[in-house]
């Protein structure tokens, strides 16, 4: 019951109403008209912060994904691991737990993330995005790359990508996801490597 009302008060409000998709907001292999990037990785393991900003509301959380070819497992949770929730699913179906293990929601994406946010994050291209790059079969528009021949921006899905780099890292360290008025940043503790 407590861990309810933590979920509640913390971390859930910021799922259901911003995020549930993100990563969950789930890895890149990137075709532009500049050229053709390596394949990226469709296993790894990242870490950091997550920001949504909505019409009415701003919700963060701190994020644990670890990807496995299309499956993926993303713990979110609050201050001092308050309110910890777990999607675990792939590019058709999420599942929503408590810290717990309780199933809270399970279906296919699509209808999970609208009916707990009212909107939708393709959960098929944050693998891709959360690597620096579209889906190779999904059309871009405005793609542009830094000196390095990095993505740094693109638009795909109907969202508007950017992407910042530490140094000479090859992936991002900070990934902005923008669509009307719903904004989706991550900033990766632990990046993902390639």
């Amino acid at each position: 019951m407590v861990a309810d009302r933590a979920l509640t008060g913390l971390v859930k409000p910021f799922i259901h109403k911003a995020f549930l998709p993100f990563l969950m907001m789930a890895c890149l292999v990137a075709c532009q008209s500049q050229g053709v990037r390596t394949p990226m990785d469709h296993e790894f393991n990242i870490e950091g912060k997550l920001a949504i900003r909505g019409v009415e509301s701003r919700h963060s959380a701190r994020f644990r994904w670890e990807q496995t070819g299309e499956d993926y497992r993303i713990e979110l949770w609050g201050p001092l691991g308050q309110g910890r929730t777990v999607l675990e699913g792939d590019a058709r179906r999420l599942t929503v737990m408590d810290g717990g293990g309780k199933v809270l929601e399970s279906g296919p994406v699509y209808v999970v993330m609208q009916k707990q946010l009212g909107w939708y994050l393709p959960l098929e291209a944050l693998p891709q995005w959360v690597q620096g790059g579209p889906i190779v079969q999904i059309p871009v528009s405005g793609p542009m790359t830094d000196d390095q021949g990095r993505m740094i921006s693109f638009d795909q899905l109907g969202w508007r990508l950017g992407f910042t780099y530490l140094e000479d890292a090859a992936v991002p360290n900070r990934i902005r996801a923008i669509r009307g008025e719903y904004q989706v940043l991550l900033v990766l503790t632990k990046p993902a490597q390639s």
